[in-house]
């Protein structure tokens, strides 16, 4: 047997003592039968594709388990996360009216600066129904208008922060406060909404 047979054949293992690592507890038998089909696979290269599959298979049931952990979180502690990451671009939006209303702020410059913050609000409204109703959830329309304003509000904001050539340590705070953090938000209403019509669905 050559080196780089060796070597793969070497990587095939760690990469399935990896998956078996990174898989739930509730997929060991699963994890048991990989390793033990690697060592019936007699090309070293077949082995290392089988092994790469293994752990991507392994990192997506991961995700999935993490992801459903996630939905099951306290109400309270889902409104305080739901707080923190919209309640800033809801209190920004509230200023851009006020100071549109005011006359202190252009308008053009106002409907634009309105529209990157109006997830704050509209994410809080879908929230604030989704979490103090157990069976509420929202449509299709309305969950690809929340994704599409969360992608709005990331994209002008940090189209603005590169339009001015602001350096990175001067800017990335308020990108995390008024374009991650809501994204996420938006993310993870989605996945409860997700789990809620999924329920339905089979009840």
């Amino acid at each position: 047997m050559s080196a780089p047979q060796m070597n793969a054949r070497k990587l095939a293992h760690l990469l399935v003592r990896h998956a078996a690592w990174v898989a739930p507890p509730h997929r060991q038998d699963w994890s048991q039968a990989m390793t033990h089909e690697l060592h019936h696979i007699p090309q070293d290269t077949s082995a290392l594709r089988w092994a790469l599959g293994c752990t991507f298979v392994s990192y997506l049931e991961r995700t999935h388990v993490m992801t459903r952990s996630l939905t099951n979180l306290p109400r309270w502690l889902l409104s305080l996360e739901m707080a923190v990451c919209l309640v800033p671009l809801t209190w920004l939006f509230l200023a851009v009216v006020a100071m549109m209303t005011r006359g202190r702020m252009p308008l053009d410059y106002g409907m634009l600066a309105g529209s990157a913050t109006l997830v704050g609000p509209v994410g809080l409204v879908i929230a604030f129904k989704i979490l103090f109703s157990s069976a509420a959830s929202i449509g299709r329309a309305t969950a690809t208008l929340l994704v599409l304003l969360a992608i709005w509000s990331v994209l002008a904001y940090s189209g603005q922060v590169l339009h001015n050539g602001i350096p990175f340590s001067g800017w990335w705070r308020e990108w995390v406060l008024m374009a991650a953090l809501p994204s996420l938000a938006v993310v993870h209403l989605l996945q409860i909404n997700s789990e809620r019509r999924a329920t339905a669905a089979t009840t």
